[in-house]
């Protein structure tokens, strides 16, 4: 130890671990085609103004809730 460079202990691997992972939660889709394919036809279809409906009366609610508390 004369040369004033630290050594390491132990030293440094020189091979590098291959990279792993975990493998997915059960029931997650993964890109393996070799299953069933499914052709399900992509269509969207309107489901009304609903949500703005329980958005404004979810805010009137709170208005009264609280002008009462």
């Amino acid at each position: 130890m004369s040369s004033g460079v630290p050594t390491a202990y132990p030293p440094p691997s020189t091979t590098a671990a291959p990279y792993t992972t975990a493998p997915p939660p059960v029931g997650y889709p993964t890109k393996d085609t070799s299953q069933y394919p499914q052709n399900v036809p992509l269509e969207t279809k309107s489901r009304g103004d609903g949500f703005w409906k329980g958005c404004c009366a979810a805010l009137c609610c709170c208005c009264v809730l609280d002008a009462c508390f």
